[in-house]
Parts: C-alpha cells; sequence; structure tokens
C-alpha cells in the first residue's frame, strides 16, 4: 500500500508540475508511464482528468496537445481502458483534439485518433465546443492544410461532407472559416474530393448573416486568390452540374 501510495504522490508531482509550465523535466514521458504503470486504472484516471492548470483549467492530456507533445498524449491516452480514453479527452469541452488542430499539431492530432476506436474517432471529429467549433472549424482558421487533411481522411465521404456542412454557433461551417482568414490551401483541401453537386452545396451554405464563403472572403479579401479560387470551384462545379444534366437527355 505504501510503495502504491508513494508512486501516486509523485505521479501527482510530476503532472502537477507539467500543468504549471515546468515543460523541461527531463524524460517526462518515461517517468510518466511508469508511475502510470505503478498505480490503479481507477486512479490513473483519477489524477488524469483532475490534475489541471491554474489558469483555465487544462489537463494534462489537453496541455500536452497544446505543445504537440505528441508521445506523452499517447502515454496518457494509453494507459487508461478504451472507454475512459474518450472521456478523458471530453474532460475539457475545449478537447486535446480541438487545440492541437488549431496550433497544427499533425502528428499530435493522429495520435490522438489513433488511440481510440473508430466509432469514438467518430464522436471526437464531430464534437463542438461552446462556440459550436469542431476541431476542423479551428485548424480551417488557422489555415493548417495538413491538419485539415488529416482529420478529414478519418471519415468516408459521406462523414466528410456531414462534417463539412457543420455549423458553428454563428453559422459558419469550417470553409468559412478559411475563406475569411485568406487561406487558399485549406480552401482547396476541403473541396477537392467533392463531386460537383457536393461543392455547389456546401458553397452556398449560408451563416448568420447570410453570408456563403465566397462572399466572406470577398468582404475580407476583394480579388484575392481564395475568392478567385472559390469562383472558380463554383462555376466548375456548375458546369459539371449542368453537363451532366444535358448528358442525361441526349
Amino acid at each position: 500500500m505504501s510503495f502504491t501510495n508513494t508512486a501516486s504522490d509523485e505521479l501527482r508531482d510530476i503532472l502537477t508540475k507539467y500543468c504549471n509550465h515546468y515543460r523541461n523535466i527531463p524524460d517526462i514521458e518515461r517517468n510518466i508511464w511508469n508511475l502510470l504503470t505503478k498505480v490503479s486504472e481507477d486512479l490513473r484516471y483519477e489524477l488524469l482528468s483532475s490534475i489541471t492548470d491554474r489558469d483555465i483549467g487544462y489537463t494534462v492530456l489537453t496541455l500536452a496537445a497544446g505543445r504537440g507533445h505528441t508521445e506523452l498524449c499517447v502515454t496518457l491516452l494509453s494507459s487508461l481502458p478504451p472507454a475512459d480514453r474518450l472521456k478523458l479527452i471530453l474532460s475539457n469541452k475545449y478537447t486535446a483534439l480541438h487545440v492541437a488542430a488549431l496550433e497544427g499539431h499533425t502528428e499530435t492530432v493522429s495520435g490522438i485518433l489513433n488511440c481510440l476506436t473508430a466509432e469514438q474517432q467518430l464522436q471526437l471529429l464531430f464534437t463542438q465546443n461552446s462556440f459550436g467549433n469542431t476541431a476542423l472549424h479551428d485548424a480551417a482558421r488557422m489555415g493548417h492544410t495538413e491538419t485539415v487533411k488529416t482529420l478529414l481522411d478519418n471519415l468516408t465521404p459521406e462523414q466528410q461532407l456531414q462534417l463539412l456542412f457543420t455549423q458553428d454557433s454563428d453559422g459558419d461551417t469550417a470553409l468559412h472559416y478559411a475563406a475569411r482568414k485568406g487561406h487558399t490551401e485549406t480552401v482547396k483541401t476541403m473541396l477537392h474530393n467533392l463531386t460537383p453537386e457536393q461543392q455547389l452545396q456546401i458553397l452556398s451554405v449560408q451563416n448568420k448573416k447570410g453570408m456563403t464563403a465566397s462572399e466572406e472572403s470577398a468582404r475580407f479579401y476583394t480579388n484575392s486568390d481564395t475568392m478567385r479560387t472559390l469562383e472558380h470551384y463554383q462555376k466548375e462545379a456548375q458546369y459539371g452540374v449542368n453537363y451532366r444534366k444535358f448528358a442525361l437527355f441526349t
């Protein structure tokens, strides 16, 4: 019993230090893993979910995701039973996946998702924070194209479309975010694999201001590459739809 208590105390101490910005603890992943194996699974979850930083209440997992500490994220999640892994991620409404996506830590995004079952991945990818943002919204807003691609690659074409249509509390899709910020390559990544009909559908989505992604882009970046790219997709998609209709009746 004293051995477990000692391991628990040591683990609590090192997790608390990590939360309070002691980022250079020597061999932190190895130390944490060794200590985690010496405490029960229930105690592991209790410590990992209850120890947070002083400022915004982020857990060690969420902080590690924001810092791009992929190995630590995987270590923490792998120490728990599958059911507790998603539970820990969701213990912060602004989840570890959201934070990693916002910072563009693509490897960390992959590491977190790979620790989950397919069903859990799907639930997490569609989780919206208090602003209605999915992790895709956050990655698109910052123009992290590779992160956007990684998030979408974990879904079927139908699920990808559903995620792209997801709107935040202001009615913005991830495409609205990328268009508003002038992230041309991110826009291309989100539209590239869609059919012409799907492209027209997503390009026609209006936010609560009644603005489409193209209109948001024009409002902020008149005659920009992003605006021209959106106009090109709109034109080509409309041509593709019209051509199919013509071919159907000839």
